[in-house]
C-alpha cells in the first residue's frame, strides 16, 4: 500500500468512527437527561485528529527521503572511488568501506566462490564496523574466522539464490551451533550473478534485529548487480595503473597512520606460518621490503604475521598499497623454493586518524584475522 493509500484510509477510518461515536451520544441524549458539552469538542478532535494522521504521514515521508538520500549520496561516494580503478580487489575495498559508512551495515562481505580466470585461489573481503573500520581481504574458506558460518552461507546461496533477509539469526535453527560476534543479528544475503550462473553473495550484517528493510533489500540488489559487472571489466591486473609509491607527498596526510597486517598460510591445507619456521617470515620480510618507503615500518608481528606501519597514507590511498605489495608477494613468491611457493597471503587493513591509537585497530584485527586466539 503507497503512502496515499495510507492517508486515505486512516481518515476514512477516523470518520467512520467519529460518526459511530456521534451516533452513539445521540442515541444516549434520547434516553437521559441532556448533558453540558461543548459543541465545538467533536469538531476540534476530529480535525485534531486528521492533522495527526497527516502529520504521522509526512513524517514516514520524510524518513524515507532522508534514508533514500543517504543511499544516493553512498552511491555516489562508491562510483567516485572506483572510476579510477581497474583492480577488483581494490573496487571492492571501496564499496565495502562505503557500505559500512552509508548504508548502516556493521558487517559486510563481497564472496566469490568461482575461480578467478588466472587461477588464484577463492576471493572474499570483509569489512567490520565497530568502533572503526577493518578491512581483511583472503581466500580462507571462513567468514569472521568461522567456517561453519562460511559453509552455512554458502549453503543458502546455493540451495536459494535468491535475496534472503534473515531477521534475527538466533531464531533460525539453521544457525545453532554457530557462534556469532556482536556484529551479526540481522543478516541479509545478496547472490551475485552472470551470465545466469551465482558467481558468490554479497553478506551484510547488522548488531540489531529486523534491522534491514525492503528499501535497503532495494538499493542492495542495485549494488549486486553493480559488482557483477565490474567483476566481469576488472579481472585484468596488467592494466591496473601503477601504485603511488611509497612516501608520495602528494597522497600524504598529517597525523594519519594505516595499518597493514600480512598473514600467511599454505593453500592447500590452511596451515599457518608459523609452521614454516621463522626463515619464512625473515624471507618475507626481505622479499616485501620493496613495497616500502622511507618512515614505513615492517616488523614481525604475533610470531607468525608481518605489520606494516604506514604512517601519512590515508584511507583512499590505502587499497592501492595493498595491490602494489600483492603484486610484490606474487614475484617474489615466483622466485622461491616449492615449499614457498604453496603460501598464500591474506591482507587485512585499517586506517587510524586523529586521536585514534593502535592498540583498538590491532584488536580489531585480531579478531578479524585470529578469532582463535580467544579459544
Amino acid at each position: 500500500m503507497d503512502i496515499e493509500s495510507r492517508i486515505r484510509s486512516r481518515i476514512e477510518s477516523i470518520l467512520v468512527n467519529d460518526e459511530r461515536n456521534h451516533a452513539e451520544l445521540k442515541a444516549m441524549a434520547c434516553q437521559d437527561e441532556p448533558f453540558d458539552d461543548d459543541p465545538f469538542e467533536e469538531e476540534r478532535n476530529l480535525y485534531q485528529r486528521i492533522i495527526n494522521s497527516y502529520r504521522s504521514a509526512v513524517n514516514e515521508v520524510n524518513g524515507l527521503l532522508e534514508e533514500n538520500v543517504g543511499f544516493l549520496s553512498g552511491f555516489y561516494r562508491i562510483i567516485e572511488g572506483i572510476k579510477s580503478r581497474r583492480d577488483f580487489q581494490e573496487i571492492c575495498s571501496v564499496i565495502v568501506d562505503c557500505v559500512l559508512s552509508d548504508f548502516g551495515a556493521e558487517y559486510c562481505s563481497i564472496i566469490l566462490y568461482e575461480s578467478r580466470p588466472s587461477g588464484q585461489a577463492r576471493f572474499c573481503l570483509e569489512g567490520v564496523q565497530e568502533d572503526r573500520k577493518f578491512v581483511y581481504c583472503h581466500s580462507s574458506e571462513s567468514l569472521l574466522g568461522n567456517a561453519d558460518f562460511e559453509a552455512e552461507v554458502a549453503k543458502l546461496v546455493a540451495d536459494s539464490p535468491r535475496i534472503l533477509n534473515i531477521p534475527d539469526v538466533y531464531r533460525e535453527p539453521r544457525f545453532n551451533t554457530i557462534d556469532f560476534p556482536g556484529v551479526v543479528r540481522s543478516l541479509t544475503s545478496l547472490p551475485i550473478t552472470g551470465n545466469g550462473a551465482v558467481l558468490g553473495a554479497l553478506l551484510l550484517s547488522h548488531s540489531l534485529p529486523r534491522y534491514f528493510n525492503d528499501n535497503h533489500i532495494r538499493v542492495l540488489r542495485i549494488l549486486a548487480g553493480m559488482i557483477a559487472h565490474l567483476r566481469m571489466l576488472a579481472f585484468n591486473p596488467g592494466e591496473a595503473p601503477a601504485a603511488p609509491p611509497p612516501g608520495d607527498p602528494a597522497v600524504m596526510q598529517e597525523d594519519v597512520v594505516s595499518v597493514v597486517v600480512l598473514q600467511f598460510e599454505a593453500a592447500d591445507t590452511g596451515t599457518r606460518a608459523a609452521a614454516f619456521g621463522p626463515e619464512f617470515l625473515g624471507a618475507a620480510r626481505s622479499g616485501l621490503a620493496a613495497g616500502t618507503g622511507p618512515g614505513e615500518s615492517l616488523l614481525v608481528y604475533d610470531e607468525e604475521s608481518l605489520l606494516l606501519l604506514l604512517p601519512g597514507t590515508g584511507a583512499e590511498a590505502l587499497p592501492a598499497r595493498v595491490r602494489h605489495l600483492r603484486e610484490i608477494y606474487q614475484a617474489w613468491r615466483a622466485g622461491q623454493s616449492v615449499g614457498f611457493q604453496s603460501i598464500r597471503m591474506n591482507v587485512g587493513y585499517s586506517t587510524c586518524d586523529k586521536g585514534e591509537g593502535l592498540s583498538k585497530t590491532l584488536e580489531i584485527a585480531a579478531l578479524a584475522m585470529r578469532p582463535d586466539l580467544d579459544d
